[in-house]
């Protein structure tokens, strides 16, 4: 068995047998990413002094080379470096569209790879952070985009598969700051719903995958606002003329069912009920406030079964 470092970038190191090449498994290992952070010209010191002048570099090579340095900060359990200055500042940077398309190829197949990758990160921040950096990306694409077809459709199956994956709930730990994963990939379903680029197949998986975490694994109650942030990538599904209001119905109804459950009532006698009926609830309330005194004819048309469900669900 032999280590290779692939990309001095991103510090990932793949493991391989000797007897295929083809069958690598890569392992990312957080504590080396995030010890190159820091450098000898941006160490944290400097990057807060360039926050606190809003992030503005004139040099754009510089600004490049910085961007590439400020990605290995998402392995960083120091939330200050991780999301005040590396997710802030690389956010503010993709929304001004200050880098070419080449450069944007490269930050998203980097993050890609992170997800896709075994990833040992005892904060566990390091995927949950490439998430939410994702969307940022995917964002970039929706306003000038520069991703193929089938990227973009990697981008959906990625991004689906890790949301259907989660099972660490953790928002925010006084700590560490943020974790967040649901959140995180919620907002980048969010973007994706936006661009009128994906397709139906891509909304109804994304729909799917959103459907698995409105009631969370291991009976765990959500109390980090994740409720809203799964509701708003549903209404721009919703949103898009693709999806008609009878989809949407039937979407709803299976939502409000409260199998296992056989009824709504048992949900007061088990934890696992209860944080079904919490989570559902708070899905349902969080839509409702979104949508309630929308003036877009879409959306009105949802309410009658939307507030038909929060009667079922109590």
């Amino acid at each position: 068995m032999k280590i290779i470092l692939l990309t001095p970038s991103l510090s990932i190191l793949c493991i391989t047998s000797n007897s295929s090449i083809a069958n690598a498994q890569q392992l990312i290992l957080a504590a080396k990413v995030a010890a190159k952070c820091e450098s000898s010209s941006w160490n944290k010191a400097t990057l807060l002094s360039l926050k606190e002048q809003d992030f503005v570099l004139e040099n754009a090579e510089e600004k490049r080379l910085l961007a590439k340095q400020l990605l290995h900060c998402l392995a960083s359990p120091d939330p200050s470096l991780r999301d005040t200055i590396a997710f802030t500042g690389l956010s503010q940077w993709s929304r001004a569209n200050d880098f070419n398309a080449e450069f944007y190829h490269e930050i998203y197949a980097g993050l890609l790879s992170v997800i896709t990758s075994e990833v040992i990160d005892e904060h566990a921040v390091y995927k949950s952070f490439s998430m939410l950096m994702l969307s940022e990306i995917a964002r970039v694409d929706r306003k000038t985009p520069f991703l193929t077809d089938l990227q973009r459709e990697n981008l959906v199956e990625t991004g689906t598969d890790f949301l259907q994956s989660v099972e660490d709930y953790r928002g925010y730990d006084s700590t560490i700051g943020w974790r967040h994963s649901v959140a995180h990939s919620a907002d980048l379903m969010l973007q994706l719903s936006l661009n009128p680029a994906i397709k139906k197949q891509h909304l109804n998986t994304m729909l799917a995958a959103i459907s698995t975490q409105i009631v969370a694994k291991n009976s765990h109650f959500y109390i980090y606002g994740e409720a809203k942030r799964l509701a708003m990538p549903v209404i721009y599904i919703f949103l898009n003329d693709v999806l008609t209001i009878e989809d949407w119905n039937v979407w709803l109804n299976n939502l409000a069912a409260p199998s296992p459950l056989k009824s709504w009532g048992n949900a007061y006698s088990s934890q696992q009920g209860l944080s079904k009926l919490h989570n559902t609830q708070s899905f349902l309330f969080a839509f409702y406030a979104l949508i309630k005194n929308s003036k877009n004819e879409r959306l009105s048309n949802m309410v009658p079964a939307l507030e038909e469900a929060i009667k079922r669900v109590n």
